[in-house]
């Protein structure tokens, strides 16, 4: 389907060390990825267009039909794997981020469509060395995303990388807009062991998720005020 002018973002990822996953592990992570994004789809209707597609045993990719939710749903997911993580298991995922235009959109499968937001996303992807989170768009003024590219996505990854299964968890409900009450249904529907509402209170002042959602909230302002000022083309 051709939708030439129409701009998207796109998520491209892999399994952080998949290599040390087993089958069965590697599987579960790939699942709940998907899972994570019907989840999000929930939330935010329409937001993900039909399903995340996956591929070989640890790569995925998905498109945004509105690139605002982009740096939300990247957070969401590595929350979702992270919070699955044990002393024996780290599990993670790279994520690269890219907005721009898409000339044609697969029917079938996302990963087989084509344009720059596809371009960027994958090439992000591919230089990435010891980063989690990559993002790069095509702006017409790139010069203004310089520094959200090379300094505040790379701090965000820090601090996100740091974040322990349960502060995950805790932020995973956050950036689904849940309240602390909800977050413990929310977790009860996810795990065994559920915190209380002052452990996930702590958990959310320890992942400095007010401030976290502070940057979050600046960058989505900055993406949809260069929508509407005709950077990008909605």
């Amino acid at each position: 389907m051709m939708v030439t002018g129409k701009t998207h973002a796109v998520l491209t990822g892999d399994l952080v060390k998949s290599s040390r996953l087993t089958s069965d592990q590697s599987r579960e992570a790939m699942d709940g990825l998907k899972s994570a994004a019907c989840t999000f789809n929930a939330v935010y209707p329409e937001a993900i267009h039909k399903e995340m597609d996956t591929f070989r045993h640890d790569s995925w990719q998905l498109l945004l039909h509105n690139p605002v939710f982009a740096f939300r749903a990247a957070l969401f997911f590595r929350c979702v794997l992270k919070m699955k993580s044990s002393a024996g298991i780290k599990f993670d995922t790279r994520i690269s981020i890219g907005i721009g235009h898409v000339d044609f959109l697969a029917e079938n499968r996302i990963s087989d469509s084509r344009g720059p937001a596809f371009t960027l996303s994958g090439r992000g992807l591919d230089g990435m060395k010891n980063a989690h989170l990559a993002f790069d768009g095509s702006f017409a003024d790139a010069d203004e995303w310089y520094d959200v590219s090379f300094g505040v996505v790379p701090l965000l990854d820090c601090v996100v990388t740091d974040w322990t299964p349960v502060e995950s968890g805790a932020v995973s409900a956050a950036l689904l807009g849940k309240t602390q009450v909800e977050t413990v249904d929310y977790l009860l529907s996810k795990q065994e062991a559920v915190p209380s509402r002052q452990a996930i209170g702590d958990s959310l002042s320890r992942a400095h998720w007010s401030t976290v959602h502070d940057v979050l909230a600046r960058l989505e302002e900055k993406i949809s005020g260069s929508l509407h000022s005709g950077y990008l083309q909605a």
